[in-house]
């Protein structure tokens, strides 16, 4: 017997497609313009840890901008990667992002208001009037309430606080992901920017290592693989084309290039958990002493509170004793003198009435 299970497919909207297709688009421009500004701040600096500092930014935000844009939720990713391109200029503007990229900060600052801008235009073109204000309200509370604290651009899923934002369930917000025609191609973008990323990553961490081992004589051979494996990756765009058969071949040619790279990569490895370790035990001999001088601290702090307390109860009971007798000796006059004082008026009255 043979089951099937079918369900109505449900297409995206015009505008659901026509978000899709001008978000991933400006994502094209945005990291162009971004590896740009980047590109031209390295050329122009001379100092070595500006430089490796804009090929860390350039590798984080074009990462990050790439997981906003390709998306499955086409409104989603639009609203996330308007806050990225918020979030840019605000952290762009603080101490922080002066320091990070050098003079040449305003360089970057002034690609991200200009991006920042074209994806606010985008949003206005594809929404109408008041969903463009809800949206714009969502993402400027979102981008103050959630500033960027690190240059790889973290990011979070914005679809619960979103659908909080416009007053419906999660699960209400979502209503279709398109039809399989329509799945299949989104997959085919995202196997295309996830293998275009990759390369992208490989040389600018090849140019990092360039920059920071250029004294060191880096070797031909190490680049030569680095190469190789960029090489490797892109073999990846005829795997999608092509036969899955080729899927073994292009992982085993990944394994022979990686192999000897982990290896060659092993002994700075090992020395820097060595040194880890070093610096562990100096950690743990520091923690140890800095415990014993609060258990004796501690100990001193005790002793003190005692006897403090015990002069403070003595003091306290010496102000109340008197306070005590008194009470005593006004008991025993109430006790003895109110029977006594009775006698003699009862006495005095009876004599005053005989005579």
């Amino acid at each position: 017997m043979k089951l099937s299970f079918e369900s109505e497919e449900i297409p995206l909207s015009k505008i659901q497609l026509n978000t899709r297709i001008a978000v991933r688009s400006f994502q094209n421009d945005f990291s162009s313009s971004i590896i740009k500004t980047a590109d031209s701040i390295i050329s122009s600096s001379n100092d070595l840890k500006i430089k490796l500092n804009v090929i860390q930014f350039k590798k984080g935000l074009v990462a990050a901008s790439a997981k906003t844009a390709f998306q499955s939720v086409p409104e989603l990713s639009l609203v996330d990667t308007w806050i990225l391109s918020k979030q840019l200029v605000e952290v762009l503007k603080t101490k922080e992002g002066v320091e990070y990229l050098g003079p040449q900060n305003v360089l970057m600052l002034n690609t991200a208001i200009s991006l920042e801008y074209k994806i606010s235009q985008i949003a206005k073109s594809l929404l109408n009037k008041e969903r463009f204000k809800s949206l714009y309200l969502f993402a400027t509370n979102y981008t103050k309430n959630n500033p960027i604290t690190t240059f790889d651009f973290p990011r979070t899923n914005l679809l619960s606080p979103l659908a909080k934002h416009l007053g419906v369930a999660d699960t209400s917000y979502v209503k279709t992901l398109g039809t399989g025609a329509e799945a299949l191609s989104d997959i085919g973008d995202r196997i295309g920017i996830a293998k275009e990323q990759i390369s992208q990553q490989l040389a600018w961490e090849k140019e990092r290592l360039s920059l920071q081992w250029d004294d060191a004589n880096i070797s031909d051979e190490f680049l030569s693989r680095a190469d190789s494996l960029n090489l490797i990756l892109d073999r990846f765009t005829i795997l999608a084309e092509n036969s899955p058969e080729l899927l073994g071949e292009i992982s085993a040619n990944i394994k022979n290039e990686l192999m000897p790279l982990i290896y060659e990569l092993n002994g700075g490895v090992n020395s820097s958990v060595n040194k880890l370790a070093d610096e562990r035990l100096q950690l743990q001999t520091y923690l140890s002493d800095l415990q014993e001088t609060v258990i004796k601290n501690l100990n001193s702090t005790g002793d003190h509170m005692i006897e403090k307390s015990a002069s403070s109860i003595t003091q306290i009971i010496k102000d109340v004793a008197w306070i005590i007798i008194l009470g005593i000796i006004i008991l025993i006059l109430l006790i003895f003198g109110i029977p006594f004082m009775a006698g003699f008026y009862l006495a005095k009255a009876k004599f005053n009435k005989t005579t």
